[in-house]
């Protein structure tokens, strides 16, 4: 019964790797979350025209000054991604389609809110 468990579990662990290695997401993938997240932070700001276009602006300064920060290492099961700003560097592991931050903030999620 004890070998039947451990196969089984060999078997799932195995399974787990073969899904890690075919759903960890680029950085392309980041990129586009990212820009969402900005996006959907941005988007309630203000419904003034002047300060949509302003915002506008901001949000394609950010993409693209994101985009250079980025640095991506490309492991077999997962990728980390490191993001250096004046706060510091802020990495992410992207592992089965997602990610997840290392550290308690996450400025992505801090941009453009001012009660965090």
């Amino acid at each position: 019964m004890k070998k039947k468990w451990l196969l089984l579990t060999f078997i799932f662990f195995v399974l787990m790797l073969f899904v890690a290695r075919w759903t960890k997401p680029d950085e392309e993938k980041f990129l586009q979350v990212a820009q969402e997240r900005i996006n959907a932070h941005a988007d309630g700001l203000s419904k003034d025209p002047v300060m949509i276009d302003v915002v506008k602006i901001q949000k394609d300064f950010i993409f693209q000054a994101l985009s250079k920060l980025l640095i991506t290492k490309d492991y077999y099961f997962f990728t980390v991604h490191s993001i250096t700003l004046g706060d510091g560097e802020f990495r992410y592991i992207g592992v089965f389609g997602t990610f997840i931050p290392f550290q308690r903030e996450d400025p992505l999620k801090k941009f453009y809110k001012n009660e965090e």
